[in-house]
């Protein structure tokens, strides 16, 4: 019997991570130039908030599709393809002359993004599902979100500064070809462990469809933390910024650090809690934690927003953060480690998916709506903060800790 080399997964883990960072171009780089799209196009609110909601809707829709499709033709090709359809995207939206073609743009872009959101995170938790790492593999994967954020609001604002929005966007789909370029030569599918088919009872599975599976208690608990968390993320994203710039009067750039902080501070929370539940075989503690955390400090920034302190505002952010990245990995390993191994990228299609529609969607399309009815951002938020407590702390409530198997060794050999 020989071994997988050690080395493997983690250089899978590690262009896996890469591929998610490029994935932040298609699906936020643009955000910190919406003030210049929108006075170029004379967008309204709401029209510009459906900037942001069509890129996630369309998302969300693919997500559950590329996961089970890439359950049975593999993860590596929907990567691939992600990435070029991510691209036709991007090349669309920077040469739209209308707001037609802009909203096509971020459509296809939307497109793209769901698959390369599906493709490494279930890549991810193929390489290490045999060793039982799945906390700590998807905490690592998490931390992306940071990175991607401040790399596409704060690094690629700078080139979009620079050079415009419709140069920089460009150049954002060079990136594009390059990560491609990466991931054809040096990516690849984890083998398929038969032996180590589920973290539970084999005997539960029989007789079980594949409908039952995504509507189980573990898996619907973690869809309702991603509608919640990626709501959050959505309004962070597209529209934190503006209201820095207009409210504050920050520039884009400052508006964008601030802005990413949320993820980029959460990357910490993300890594070491995965660690600590792995070890402790238990998940549900820390995610419901991590929901009334949310909720407390998505409060707290609501009061400040509303009364005009905008350094309150982008101090809460972090905090909220902090919350999301402590609850987010460890609900998805939760609902993954309570499916057979042959349907985890369909649950991680379904999760996610539904995060990008809801939450995704929803969200930033709201706030904009309440924003051309009231003039004001306070009524939007306030709604985030009652849908948080619902969603993340909870429906938390309701999930279970799951018995795990114990890890068993592979038979495999694959070159890194």
């Amino acid at each position: 019997m020989t071994t997988t080399r050690p080395t493997t997964k983690w250089v899978m883990l590690g262009l896996s991570y890469l591929v998610l960072i490029a994935a932040f171009i298609p699906y936020i780089g643009w955000s910190v130039s919406l003030i210049e799209i929108s006075d170029e196009f004379s967008l309204s609110a709401t029209q510009a908030g459906l900037l942001g909601s069509i890129t996630a809707l369309v998302g969300g829709l693919i997500l559950p599709f590329a996961g089970v499709i890439g359950d049975r033709v593999g993860i590596k090709r929907i990567i691939l393809f992600g990435i070029v359809v991510s691209l036709a995207g991007q090349l669309i939206f920077a040469w739209a002359p209308d707001y037609t073609l802009l909203m096509l743009g971020r459509a296809i872009s939307g497109f793209g993004v769901g698959l390369l959101f599906v493709g490494p995170y279930t890549m991810a938790v193929n390489w290490f599902e045999r060793e039982r790492k799945n906390g700590i593999a998807l905490g690592i994967m998490f931390t992306s979100d940071g990175i991607g954020t401040a790399f596409a609001l704060y690094a690629f604002a700078i080139v979009l500064v620079a050079y415009g929005w419709r140069t920089g966007s460009v150049i954002g789909g060079a990136l594009l070809v390059l990560v491609f370029l990466i991931a054809a030569i040096f990516l690849k599918d984890a083998p398929r462990d038969e032996t180590a088919e589920t973290t539970v009872d084999d005997s539960a599975h029989d007789g079980r469809s594949t409908v039952s599976w995504l509507l189980s208690r573990n898996v619907l608990s973690s869809a309702a933390f991603f509608i919640g968390e990626w709501g959050i993320f959505a309004v962070v994203a597209v529209w934190m910024p503006t209201i820095l710039i207009e409210g504050a009067g920050w520039d884009a750039a400052l508006a964008g650090l601030f802005s990413s902080l949320y993820v980029v501070i959460g990357m910490v929370t993300s890594i070491v809690f995965g660690l600590i539940s792995d070890r402790l075989g238990r998940r549900k503690a820390i995610v419901v934690a991590a929901g009334l955390a949310m909720t407390l400090f998505m409060g707290v920034l609501t009061v400040s927003l509303a009364s005009g302190n905008y350094v309150l505002v982008a101090l809460c952010l972090p905090l909220v953060g902090l919350g999301v990245y402590t609850g987010m990995p460890l609900s998805l390993a939760l609902a993954a480690e309570s499916v057979p191994t042959r349907m985890v990228g369909s649950v991680n299609g379904f999760v996610l998916g539904i995060g990008f529609i809801v939450g995704g969607f929803v969200y930033p399309y709201v706030i904009g709506a309440v924003k051309d009815a009231t003039s004001d951002y306070t009524g939007g938020f306030i709604a985030m903060v009652v849908s948080t407590g619902v969603l993340n702390f909870v429906c938390a409530l309701l999930a279970k800790d799951v018995h795990r198997t114990a890890p068993q060794k592979v038979a495999v050999d694959v070159a890194p």
